[in-house]
């Protein structure tokens, strides 16, 4: 799971071999709060890390920098910002706290069991990484070398909620495509709202991202999977990313309006695409690779 240094700002031998990862001292000090909490270490094929759990919430404009030695954790639902309602000002009584999350290359994250993570309506993330140094979001059992080919379901996955236009109205009587038009997030226990009328509404980028083993059931039909868009708007980029070994689907975009160029899922054990909620959805350059003996269909599309 080891991602490359910092490329050296002089030329050096390409090295051969794996190379040994040794903890970091301390972890970073970040916007909020002051000092990720040390988690002690964790060790795998690749090395030694230094644990560094992000906080439930984040409520301030946050960067995570790539620090050789050092892996941050999802220790539970981790939310980005506050949910800051349908419309995009304070007419629905919620006022947005307009946080970013900033993920830098070559940053692993990983976590275990029901964590996930939760970009909210009027916040966003900047998860840009490159060809040579992505981002990965993981479970521990991959980080402590603990998983094969059939390895899924390891933690919940990366969700963006969004405001614009979606249909299946959770309230009795509402019109598709408004304000009063919201839904809850597929698998989340607690209150993960999205949906809107701002068809532009920004989630934020995510560039050269890999989602593994992720895809949770919390219960019965109730999954979430490597990456789910909720109302995401078209001031979002999504591209270059991919999706491995997902328990459920791949990816599930509900609603909105989506873009997404050069999208590889593999391994999922649903659906590869599944488009739900009225969304209006740009796939150019797609690529799904399903699992000898698992897996349903390439594409589901309802609504």
């Amino acid at each position: 799971i080891n991602n490359p240094p910092a490329p050296a700002p002089t030329p050096t031998p390409t090295p051969t071999g794996p190379a040994t990862v040794t903890p970091a001292g301390a972890c970073p000090t970040i916007s909020n709060p002051v000092q990720l909490a040390d988690a002690g270490t964790i060790t795998g094929p690749t090395g030694t890390y230094r644990v560094c759990t992000l906080p439930a919430r984040l409520t301030a404009s946050t960067t995570l920098p790539y620090i050789q030695g050092v892996l941050y954790r999802l220790a539970g639902r981790t939310d980005v910002g506050s949910d800051g309602g349908p419309a995009p000002d304070a007419s629905d009584g919620l006022t947005d706290t307009n946080v970013t999350l900033t993920i830098q290359p070559g940053v692993i994250v990983y976590a275990s069991g029901n964590a996930w993570l939760n970009v909210n309506r009027g916040n966003r993330i900047s998860a840009v990484g490159t060809a040579a140094r992505p981002i990965i979001f993981t479970s521990q059992d991959n980080v402590a070398g603990q998983v094969n080919i059939n390895s899924s379901g390891q933690w919940g996955g990366v969700v963006l909620s969004g405001r614009a236009p979606i249909t299946d109205c959770a309230a009795s009587g509402a019109t598709p495509g408004t304000v009063a038009c919201e839904r809850q997030v597929e698998g989340a226990a607690d209150p993960a709202l999205y949906g809107g009328a701002t068809a532009s509404d920004n989630s934020g980028t995510m560039s050269f991202v890999q989602i593994r083993y992720s895809g949770f059931v919390l219960s019965g039909n109730s999954e979430l999977q490597a990456l789910t868009t909720g109302g995401t708007g078209s001031g979002t980029t999504l591209n270059n990313i991919m999706t491995y070994n997902s328990s459920d689907d791949g990816v599930e975009f509900f609603g909105g309006i989506l873009n997404v160029r050069n999208l590889i899922v593999v391994g999922h054990e649903d659906d590869g695409l599944d488009t739900d909620t009225g969304v209006k959805a740009n796939m150019q350059n797609v690529i799904v690779v399903m699992r000898p003996g698992t897996g349903d269909t390439i594409i589901e599309a309802d609504t």
